[in-house]
C-alpha cells in the first residue's frame, strides 16, 4: 500500500479533508480559538455532512488524540 495520499479515489481523498476540517474544529474549541463552524460547513460536500458531524463529535469526545499546543519557556 502506497502512503500517498494523491493516488487514493477521490472519495476516499474527500473523507480524509472532512476528518481535517473535524480535528481542526475539535482543536480549536479545545484550545478556544476562533472559527466559524457554518464557513466550515459550506465547504463540506452534502452527500459527506453526515459523516462530518459523526466526526466532529468523536474527536469532540477524544481529545486525547488531538495535538497539543507547542510549550513556549516564555510564556508563565
Amino acid at each position: 500500500m502506497s502512503h500517498n495520499l494523491a493516488e487514493l479515489p477521490p472519495q476516499e481523498r474527500e473523507k480524509i479533508d472532512v476528518d481535517l476540517h473535524a480535528s481542526g474544529i475539535a482543536y480549536k474549541e479545545r484550545y478556544g480559538m476562533p472559527f466559524s463552524y457554518r464557513d466550515i460547513e459550506a465547504v463540506i460536500p452534502k452527500e459527506l455532512q453526515a459523516y462530518f458531524k459523526e466526526r466532529v463529535e468523536f474527536f469532540r469526545t477524544n481529545p486525547y488524540r488531538l495535538g497539543k499546543l507547542p510549550y513556549s519557556p516564555n510564556e508563565k
